[in-house]
């Protein structure tokens, strides 16, 4: 009995040595699959929970002239960034006051009198605290020798580098070439995308700036960051370097540019200079303008809104977004829509310094009348009463035809996101915004540049130019942008006759004076052109606003131009000469291979 026992408890012994036997292969079994077989798979897993991408933005393209002129680049300006990782408290809000009470402390020794508020701190820390706060921005040369020297009592603190935007001739073409933005700071992905943060890029928040933004920006790199626990950052490495976007040369001509917007300084106005042939936008200027450098390194808000509220408006592009009654300059328009349909070009009409018909009277610019003209003499001296006759002759049918065979009343396809309609108004649109009738009046203003015409200075330029080679171009700022143009759907005799007629507005009949006499004073080339003034606005508020249109030379255009000017007293005297020495600077630029393609 007591051998039984025994061996039992030998059995039993032997049972249990064989569980722990196999339990202890399991476990070892386990061990080797964990520590040698999945350990690249938990390396790796660790290695995710621990890494932060982060994209880095590449640097903006350049904006240059039609020479290499630079008129925008990207430069690296130093800012002052506080690490996180280098205040860490027990607590959230412990870091942050540690992080608040060290930036005052830099601050006094910089002269720097604003800190990051505590509740960018605060934000920065619970969403953000992987990556560097940018405390200032824009430090100067004395704030950089200041923090160097004091750099050992301020640790946690360093110099970094980022894009900032730099326009060189500073207001110069400003609204065309617009302001860029940067996004708010650095900022933390969606869920799902490739990085789990993003560094502030600039993007464009107006004029080319905004319309190739694609073009200019960058290509982004990649940065990694490995943290701790807490997210905060122990190491940093670059993965894939930024690169700088592609540099976007225009067809404008800096020079010519320069001598456009300086016959508009002090005033409102707009002036537009093409290459009829090409559509090449050489010049483009609007006054009053802004530097976009006041927006550097960000824009200020407040900044800002003196600028939206200023009533001379020099955020408005009045170049391609301006819109105006085009006065006499649309006559020229009015004589093709006659000629189109038959009206001969040699009637003539008694001129005795007023229109009435109808219960409506329209005075001529000559108070006494200019007694009997052709049409061509009409042109030259902007009669207001043959206009008027000629328009109820033909009627508004050939008139409407004729304007949007200019592109009037349509966007020019212009390269940049302001590009106005205009009106170009007609029976349909008149009940549609006002709810009334076509009258007879309406044609008869419609037909010397007033009522409700509405057109910019960059249509009018392109008009020019049709005028001059019966090619109407699509305007482009882009320089190897295709050309895009259209033949005029008149006559070349047609053509011809108001062509002469333009010309006469400057070079006179050998007689007597053109109304734009003023528009050829020193030009080394013949030009014809066309003076308009029109009267906006009632009793007190009433003023004239003064346009000169003109192409050079007259019987082969390499350039046209539009000039607008606000509160002008006349085309002819305000405005010509203006434009007179917009022709000059191009004609000597090319004497010497300048602007001429």
């Amino acid at each position: 009995m007591k051998w039984d026992e025994s061996i039992l408890r030998v059995a039993s012994c032997w049972a249990l040595a064989a569980i722990f036997a196999v339990g202890l292969l399991r476990l070892g079994v386990k061990l080797r699959e964990f520590q040698v077989e999945d350990a690249a798979d938990y390396r790796g897993a660790a290695s995710r929970q621990s890494a932060r991408r982060v994209r880095v933005p590449g640097l903006r393209g350049r904006i240059l002239d039609r020479r290499g002129e630079t008129l925008a680049e990207s430069r690296l300006a130093a800012c002052l960034v506080c690490d996180p990782a280098q205040f860490q408290r027990r607590r959230y809000e412990q870091t942050c006051a540690a992080i608040g009470d060290a930036a005052r402390a830099l601050g006094q020794a910089l002269g720097r009198e604003t800190v990051p508020s505590s509740n960018t701190v605060a934000r920065h820390i619970h969403q953000l605290r992987s990556m560097p706060l940018v405390v200032w921005r824009g430090l100067d040369e004395r704030e950089l020798a200041v923090f160097a020297e004091h750099e050992a009592d301020f640790p946690g603190f360093a110099v970094e580098e980022e894009e900032v935007r730099a326009y060189p001739y500073g207001p110069l073409a400003a609204q065309l070439l617009g302001y860029v933005g940067r996004d708010s700071g650095a900022g933390a992905a969606a869920d799902g995308e490739k990085f789990h943060f993003y560094l502030p890029e600039l993007r464009g928040r107006a004029g080319l700036e905004t319309y190739y933004d694609s073009y200019l920006r960058g290509v982004p790199g990649e940065r990694e960051l490995t943290v701790d626990a807490n997210s905060y950052t122990i190491r940093a490495r670059a993965v894939e370097e930024p690169q700088r976007g592609l540099d976007l040369r225009l067809a404008l001509d800096v020079r010519l540019q320069r001598v456009a917007e300086a016959q508009l300084v002090g005033l409102a106005g707009a002036c537009v200079a093409l290459d009829p042939r090409t559509g090449d936008v050489l010049a483009f200027a609007s006054a009053p303008g802004y530097d976009p450098n006041d927006f550097v390194p960000r824009l200020d808000p407040a900044r800002y809104r003196r600028l939206a509220d200023d009533p001379a408006k020099p955020l408005l592009n009045r170049a391609s977004g301006g819109a105006y009654a085009p006065g006499s300059t649309f006559k020229p328009l009015t004589a093709l829509a006659g000629l189109s349909v038959g009206y001969p070009p040699g009637a003539m009409y008694p001129c005795d310094g007023v229109y009435a018909r109808s219960g409506l009277r329209l005075r001529c610019a000559s108070r006494w009348g200019h007694g009997e003209l052709d049409l061509q003499h009409a042109l030259m001296k902007s009669c207001n009463p043959y206009f008027c006759n000629l328009a109820t002759e033909i009627g508004t049918n050939a008139l409407l035809r004729t304007a949007r065979a200019f592109g009037l009343g349509a966007k020019t396809g212009l390269d940049l996101g302001v590009d106005m309609a205009g009106v170009v108004p007609d029976a349909d649109w008149k009940a549609r915004q006002y709810h009334e009738r076509w009258f007879f009046g309406d044609l008869v203003q419609m037909s010397i540049g007033q009522g409700m015409l509405l057109v910019s200075p960059l249509q009018m330029a392109r008009v020019a130019g049709a005028l001059g080679t019966g090619y109407l171009v699509t305007p482009r700022l882009r320089a190897d942008a295709p050309t895009e143009r259209q033949k005029l759907p008149f006559r070349e005799a047609d053509l011809r006759v108001v062509r002469e007629g333009m010309r006469m507005v400057v070079a006179g009949d050998g007689v007597s004076r053109g109304t734009g006499w003023r528009g050829g004073l020193d030009v080394p080339v013949p030009v014809s052109g066309k003076t308009g003034t029109a009267e906006v606005g009632v009793g007190a508020r009433r003023r004239k606003n003064t346009w000169f249109i003109a192409y050079a030379p007259s019987d082969a255009p390499r350039i046209a131009v539009a000039m607008v000017v606000e509160n002008g007293e006349s085309g002819g005297g305000t405005t010509a000469p203006k434009v007179a020495e917009v022709l000059k600077c191009f004609f000597a630029d090319e004497a010497v291979g300048g602007v001429s393609s």
